[in-house]
């Protein structure tokens, strides 16, 4: 795994982490003052049984093999490159500028991310499911790397149950989906995550700007298709070594600590039964 371990030293990373969490501080008091939105689940750890979640417009899946410490990581991990996207691109119309904000915040917090880029889905006129189109993506993400990891496979099986797990469940997928549909179209991240047996953690983020309508229907991944020409994505795959976040735990801890609530909004089974 040496070589998609991330370059920067945890001096270095550290040293940028505290000057995102300085320069956030002003903001503290304004987001303590906010009323929570409707919605919100209160649980702000991850357990075996809701081993999915709502972050924004963003979905998170844990892979079976994730301890409970890990999955907080990644879920701080990822909690922390949204909101810091969010802040620098606040309307998120840009989609490519936020894609890349919350890109160089994983590689600020210590992530390797080997990027694929902001480009169109495909040339071709074709009607899609959306759902179709996310895995579709992890598939690339996925082939492009399993040589050098090939337990990143497992990617697949996770983005998979993540999407059956909030089909599943009503009132998760309702708020999903007044979350992400805009009047141009539609915004979203899926990104399955995984542990390998080094410990490593592994994901995959796949972005997703639709524009304009639904042509048969109007719930995402149940009855939600769209022209592939007018589907913009951006994808990446993502290690991170738990070991560095010791170093810094604390601190974005305690930030997180009073700032998750701004995208956490709920937590789901991936892998509900009924």
């Amino acid at each position: 795994m040496n070589t998609l371990e991330s370059e920067l030293d945890i001096a270095h990373s550290i040293e940028l982490i505290r000057g995102r969490l300085n320069r956030r501080k002003p903001l503290a008091s304004t987001s303590r003052r906010m009323r929570r939105s409707v919605g919100v689940q209160h649980d702000d750890n991850p357990t075996r049984a809701l081993d999915a979640l709502m972050l924004g417009d963003a979905l998170l899946g844990y892979g079976h093999n994730m301890s409970l410490n890990n999955m907080a990581i990644m879920e701080n991990l990822m909690t922390m490159a949204i909101m810091e996207a969010n802040y620098e691109v606040p309307t998120g119309k840009n989609t490519l500028a936020w894609y890349d904000a919350f890109i160089q915040c994983l590689r600020d917090l210590g992530c390797f991310i080997a990027d694929d880029g902001y480009t169109r889905y495909s040339e071709r006129s074709t009607r899609v499911d959306i759902d179709y189109v996310i895995s579709d993506i992890v598939k690339g993400i996925i082939d492009g790397v399993k040589a050098s990891v090939p337990a990143v496979s497992v990617l697949g099986a996770v983005v998979d149950t993540t999407l059956e797990g909030l089909k599943k469940d009503d009132k998760t997928l309702a708020l999903y989906n007044g979350q992400v549909k805009t009047a141009e179209g539609a915004r979203l991240s899926v990104i399955p995550c995984e542990q390998l047996a080094n410990g490593v953690l592994i994901a995959s983020s796949t972005s997703i700007r639709q524009h304009g309508t639904s042509s048969n229907g109007g719930v995402l991944f149940v009855n939600w298709q769209a022209s592939a020409r007018d589907i913009f994505r951006g994808k990446s795959f993502v290690t991170f070594n738990p070991a560095r976040y010791e170093e810094f735990r604390g601190e974005i801890e305690e930030y997180l600590g009073e700032h998750r609530r701004q995208v956490l909004r709920q937590r789901f089974s991936r892998r509900r039964l009924a």
